[in-house]
Order: C-alpha cells, then structure tokens, then sequence
C-alpha cells in the first residue's frame, strides 16, 4: 500500500470530522434555527430586563451624615442568560435630588474585565445593591427626617444597559427607566 495514500485518507478524514463538528456546533441542523434561518435574529425578540426597586433605606451615621442603600431587582423574562452590564442613577426624595450612582460597568470589547457585570438566568430576579453617603444641607433639610425615617417618597430614574450573546450574535441596548418607591 502506498503510505501517501494512507496519510491523504486519514487527512481527509478529519477534515470531513472537523467540518461536521463546526457545522453542528452552529446550531444550523436544529429545528429552531433550520426553521428561522441561520444568524437570524428570532421573531419573537429579546425583551428588557424588568427593573424594579426592592428597598430603599438611609441609615443615619452622624448628625448630619447617613448611608442610603438602594435596592433594585433585575428580572430576566428570557428564556436565556442576559448580561446587566450597568445602571445608571438618580435619587430624588420629595422631588429634591439626593444622590446618583452606578452599579457595574458597560463592556468595552471583549478584553474588558467581566468582574462588574450580572449574568440573570432566564426567567430569574437579580439583587443589585447600592449604598451612597448624603450630606444634610439647605436643599434636602426639609426632607432629611422623612429620608431617615423611611417616610420619604422616591423617584429614581437613569439608564441600564444590557447583552444577550447567543451563537455568533450580541444584542442588546440601553434602557430609560423611572420607577417610585414606596
């Protein structure tokens, strides 16, 4: 037997094996994707996180100094993993402006560490905290002891942002939100 023949069929071989496992690998022979159309987006969408507020509470730590945590739930209405990369805030009690803050960070690439963003399994609620200093000064004086005394009524609004990487895609956008609590 000529060894060259030998090499050239073995070759052969893997390439087709190599070729059959990138091709499944893609999902294209599955009913799902063989029905919508390779690298399509599915009719159907990505719909938004559903962001809520879970608790806003201030904790007085000097005369005229307190933390404020801010709660906030992320649902994931999905049926897969969403990534929450960031959200962007403004705190507002009685319609006076208390504070602004971030929780996580937008990705820049894919070199950008993942240490600051919240992966949300489909059809699950995520806990995101934040706690801020406030100052009591001549602007909130008149709504410091409802704050202190979880009398208050607060608006947050801001920005989140989100992805959702399936396959060879990444989709996502960033979302307005206003929400009140209580």
């Amino acid at each position: 037997m000529n060894i060259k023949a030998i090499y050239a069929a073995g070759g052969a071989i893997v390439a087709v094996a190599v070729a059959i496992f990138l091709i499944a690998g893609t999902g294209v022979f599955s009913n799902n994707n063989f029905q919508k159309g390779f690298n399509q987006i599915p009719s159907d969408g990505i719909q938004p996180i559903k962001l809520s507020i879970k608790n806003i509470a201030a904790k007085q730590i000097g005369n005229k100094t307190a933390n404020i945590q801010v709660i906030f739930n992320a649902y994931n209405p999905n049926k897969g993993t969403i990534i929450l990369e960031a959200i962007t805030y403004n705190l507002f009690a009685n319609g006076i402006h208390l504070v602004s803050g971030d929780i996580g960070a937008k990705l820049e690439g894919f070199i950008a560490s993942q240490e600051a963003v919240f992966p949300i399994i489909g059809n699950s609620t995520v806990a995101l905290k934040d706690t801020r200093a406030i100052h009591q000064n001549s602007l909130i004086a008149n709504s410091w002891d409802k704050v202190i005394n979880s009398k208050a009524n607060y608006l947050i609004n801001g920005t989140y942002s989100y992805k959702q990487t399936s396959s060879l895609q990444a989709t996502g956008e960033d979302k307005d939100f206003k929400l009140t609590f209580p």
